[in-house]
């Protein structure tokens, strides 16, 4: 366990010196989730919410802050690591893959390093913004506090299993951008984060339904916003248990059968 914590610690401060090495970063961090976050949000204000034919759940002039900021808090937590693995990806090409694949480090720290080197680094600054709206807007939501670090926890760690999955297919993707571009914008689009995922036509639905930032946002919204308990939150609580541990496998899975493609092969592109 020593071993590994080991390996993590050291590939977090290597991903922190590669990117983060200038203090204007900082302010890309900031500032562009929350142009985005200002941007969905009044696309919503010339619409009577509460007239629109059908509804829109749960969401109403009070609380639509709340959903648009809680929206784009758990997009930016998965958003980051699609850039990450892109950028991960590149250690293939610089060679410093193959120096790593010819120690005996432990090849699930150093995805898992990446991820959580990436993670903390890139929404703590949004984080700062989004509770202090939440401080000021406190009167329009009643939280179950147990359910809340529920919540949150499974944000943190679905959001990390998200970002070890992608480190290992950008590894041995042929063509990382494809994958790129086609995990960016549609999960955006289709989890739910600008327009609630029980208006989407149903193959819009089967589309959510592959992301597991549809799960985990709409849950914590529920939370958040509806004052739900756990016994309204089981169902998204299991689910999110359940694309967990089926992350994690094919994570390990994707590690293994590169890694023997590589010594077979010389070539790290599996797929």
């Amino acid at each position: 366990m020593g071993y590994f914590v080991k390996i993590l610690k050291a590939e977090m401060r290597k991903q922190h010196k590669n990117r983060f090495f200038g203090k204007s970063i900082y302010v890309s961090l900031f500032i562009w989730p929350m142009l985005t976050f200002i941007t969905a949000y009044y696309s919503y204000k010339p619409f009577p919410l509460d007239k629109i034919v059908g509804g829109l759940g749960y969401i109403n002039e009070s609380n639509l802050i709340i959903f648009v900021l809680m929206g784009y808090m758990c997009l930016i937590f998965f958003r980051c690591f699609v850039q990450s693995a892109w950028f991960f990806s590149m250690e293939r090409t610089y060679g410093t893959l193959e120096l790593v694949y010819l120690t005996p480090a432990n090849r699930l720290a150093f995805i898992m390093g990446n991820a959580v080197s990436s993670l903390f680094e890139s929404i703590w600054l949004f984080m700062v913004f989004a509770i202090g709206v939440f401080i000021l807007n406190a009167s329009s939501f009643k939280i179950d506090m147990a359910c809340a670090v529920l919540g949150i926890t499974l944000l943190i760690v679905l959001s990390m299993l998200w970002g070890m999955l992608l480190n290992a297919l950008f590894l041995f993707s042929r063509d990382s951008a494809f994958l790129f571009t086609v995990l960016e914008e549609p999960m955006e689009i289709f989890a739910g984060i600008k327009v609630p995922a029980v208006v989407f036509p149903v193959w819009a639905k089967a589309v959510s339904a592959v992301f597991p930032l549809t799960y985990i946002a709409e849950m914590l919204r529920r939370i958040f916003i509806r004052g739900d308990g756990f016994l309204q939150i089981r169902g998204f609580v299991i689910v999110s248990i359940f694309i967990g541990f089926i992350m994690l496998s094919v994570t390990t899975i994707c590690l293994k059968l590169g890694e023997q493609y590589a010594r077979k092969t010389g070539n790290m592109a599996l797929f």
